[in-house]
């Protein structure tokens, strides 16, 4: 796949945070990137995460696949930073779980539903989807983008697996699409976690105005792992998963 042109919206001295460039999906797990965040005061905490799963909608007992897979566009992929710094091996050592890293620079919704194969191929046993911010920048109506993000997560939990929703956007700039990550997570009782983003627009946390650097991954990493504590304290796992160390 081609590069997707690096573009961004600024406002009041804002940047929004967007995928760039294609980066190879690997298993990702291992030696930690070094390097901590002492200051986070321009990236506010989770606000209202949700604390309870519903364990038929999300296949909590099913123990049905082998792998986490992290799905999404090149904030996934680790644009700039590479794969190893990027927030799913983070995750992974934060977790002490394998994760898989099915990040594609420029995706849209569209184009990882088209991809969706892929992922369901791997046998998940537990995906987490982040996507949304290329279809705000190719300006794709809303409502396409709704209903792709709904089908992407019917059609992973038709396959048993347990599905987990990022709220990708960034107030001021895609604010309505927070209303929409929350109606389709609500609708499909997949686990959400919202404002994953939030505040990782200031320089700070930026590799080139687009992508977030070591740190901002590290912020992104721990609110993913905040968010996932209710659900993996409900969830049964799979055998593959039970008694994995890391190396």
């Amino acid at each position: 796949m081609s590069k997707m042109p690096k573009a961004w919206l600024a406002m009041g001295g804002g940047l929004l945070l967007l995928a760039g460039c294609d980066t190879p999906g690997s298993v990702l797990w291992g030696d930690r990137t070094q390097g901590t965040v002492s200051d986070y005061s321009a990236a506010q905490p989770l606000v209202n995460p949700q604390d309870t799963a519903t364990r038929d909608a999300n296949n909590l007992d099913r123990r049905a696949g082998e792998q986490i897979i992290a799905f999404g566009d090149s904030i996934t992929a680790g644009a700039g930073v590479g794969p190893q710094a990027a927030y799913p091996s983070l995750l992974s050592q934060s977790l002490d779980l394998p994760i898989v890293n099915a990040g594609r620079g420029g995706d849209t919704t569209a184009t990882a539903l088209n991809r969706l194969q892929d992922v369901v191929s791997a046998d998940p046993w537990l995906v987490i989807v982040g996507l949304g911010g290329n279809d705000f920048l190719r300006q794709v109506p809303i409502a396409q983008t709704e209903q792709n993000l709904r089908e992407i997560v019917t059609r992973l939990q038709q396959q048993g697996a347990i599905v987990v929703i990022l709220g990708m956007n960034v107030y001021p700039f895609n604010g309505d699409y927070g209303a929409m990550y929350q109606r389709v997570a609500s609708e499909t009782q997949a686990h959400f976690i919202p404002g994953v983003l939030e505040g990782l627009n200031d320089p700070r946390y930026l590799y080139d105005k687009i992508h977030p650097n070591q740190a901002g991954h590290q912020i992104l990493a721990d609110r993913v792992a905040a968010g996932l504590q209710p659900l993996l304290e409900q969830a049964t796992r799979p055998a593959s998963l039970s008694n994995w160390q890391p190396d």
